[in-house]
């Protein structure tokens, strides 16, 4: 419950920021634009300190966020981070070993800067991000040294300068050899880091809760195991998608964009028109799942009022070793009630069943469970399947799936029947009463998808049948 209020939190801060920038007018139209459009803009900064706008579709670089510096000028700036609460993007202004260093935050609204704290850093800042809440920004030097700054304090700790690996093995070496990169925090919490040189580059995660004081080591799960770069250059920038995925950027003189994969392989996008732009990155996701399993379709069906049957479509499984099937009877408290094992083929799309033959009366929630060897955990969305295992009223709906009509027919003694019709996310779409014997009811209006029938007669007694409109 935690994890959902926080992001309830989250979202409605972000609303209210947006429409507080929409409220401030033209003045300050360049700033309002941030945020607008997550799925297709991310942002890169160039070591002379300018934040753009860039279009992953095209590589369209658009004009500087920010105004020209006073005061000390930029020098290698790098590790920037935005931060979707405060609106602010925090990066390093002046890096190490300039004298003074400067970290920085740049407020787009204000179309300002403000110096902060200095870091405890000893050596060049690539890697930088903001928290998922906010509440403070994660930064890592080439020394390895893992730094945390709480923006409420204006203050920083050191957090370690040793990782190990899964199997207790230390991979520091990984973060001082190839000290270029960057990286970001998910929506979970998770750290995840690229580490690049000149022709290597590696993908390791910091798994959630991260700490905001000293510890003596960290555990950096190996996602992308030490391995050649494509066209012999260095990664130095990375940002999520809203769908998990991980863009990763070159700077100077290349200038490229690559997607990583569910697969964990490299694609190609496009060529910054801006150079240097690659430098860094950062973006306004921060998704649930990284690199996630593709699910290509789930259904829970009902089979003779006595058993449920889930069935599931994925692709891309890499690193899978399973599935854990979970229920529920009010869809916040889930548990697990059977594992489908990875069936070991390599098979671009594979569908899998199981069937609940343990079912209880009433209203049943459904979702998978997708577990990766690494420790990586994905869900799919959520079914309900409502089962009748009393003399209560019986109802029936058909034709399923329909396109424009479907009948719904009660045996109830009961004119007044409540009728409403819900999508997956809980919304109300239409409501109606029924009679008792058959009733038709219009959906050619509906979007294609499923829906729930929700029926409550005047005694409080309700039932649940879900509908696919075609």
């Amino acid at each position: 419950m935690k994890l959902i209020y926080t992001l309830v939190n989250y979202c409605f801060t972000k609303v209210i920021y947006i429409s507080f920038l929409i409220f401030l007018g033209s003045s300050f139209s360049l700033s309002a634009q941030i945020c607008s459009d997550p799925l297709n803009v991310i942002y890169g900064m160039t070591n002379s300190g300018y934040v753009y706008p860039i279009n992953v579709n095209t590589g369209a670089v658009g004009a500087a966020l920010n105004p020209t510096y006073t005061g000390n000028s930029p020098s290698a700036a790098n590790a920037t981070g935005y931060n979707t609460v405060n609106g602010k993007f925090y990066y390093f202004k002046r890096n190490y070993p300039s004298s003074p260093q400067e970290f920085v935050s740049f407020d787009p609204v204000a179309n300002s800067y403000s110096i902060l704290a200095s870091s405890p850093v000893t050596a060049n800042v690539n890697s930088g991000c903001v928290n998922f809440d906010g509440s403070g920004y994660y930064c890592l030097d080439q020394n390895a040294n893992l730094c945390y700054y709480d923006i409420a304090s204006n203050t920083w700790s050191l957090i370690t300068s040793v990782f190990y690996d899964a199997g207790s093995n230390n991979i520091t070496s990984n973060f001082t050899s190839y000290s270029s990169g960057d990286m970001a925090i998910d929506g979970l919490g998770n750290l995840w880091i690229v580490c690049s040189g000149s022709s290597k580059y590696g993908v390791f995660k910091v798994s959630a809760p991260l700490p905001k004081t000293t510890v003596a080591s960290l555990t950096a799960t190996q996602i992308v195991g030490i391995t050649s770069t494509p066209g012999g250059s260095n990664f130095a920038g990375i940002a999520f998608s809203a769908s998990g995925q991980i863009y990763m950027s070159m700077s100077s003189g290349n200038n490229k964009l690559y997607r990583l994969e569910n697969n964990l392989t490299l694609t190609y996008l496009t060529t910054f028109t801006t150079d240097g732009v690659g430098a860094d990155l950062t973006s306004c996701n921060y998704p649930f799942g990284i690199l996630p399993v593709t699910w290509n379709n789930f259904t829970a069906s009902l089979e003779n009022n006595q058993s449920v049957t889930l069935t599931w479509q994925v692709s891309n499984e890499v690193n899978n070793k399973g599935y854990y099937v979970q229920r529920s009877v009010d869809g916040n408290s889930w548990a697990q009630i059977g594992f489908v094992p990875n069936d070991g083929t390599a098979q671009l799309s594979k569908l899998y069943t199981y069937s609940d033959n343990n079912t209880q009366n009433g209203l049943n929630f459904y979702r998978i469970e997708e577990a990766d060897l690494n420790g990586t955990e994905k869900y799919s969305s959520i079914k309900s399947v409502t089962l009748d295992n009393s003399a209560i009223t019986k109802t029936s709906v058909w034709p399923n799936p329909a396109r424009s009509a479907v009948y719904i027919q009660t045996d109830a003694n009961d004119n007044n029947i409540k009728m409403q019709i819900i999508d997956p996310f809980g919304k109300l779409i239409a409501t109606n009463t029924l009679h008792s014997g058959k009733n038709e009811i219009n959906i050619s209006n509906l979007p294609a998808g499923t829906y729930i029938i929700h029926t409550q007669k005047t005694d409080g007694e309700t039932q649940n049948q879900k509908i696919v409109k075609l």
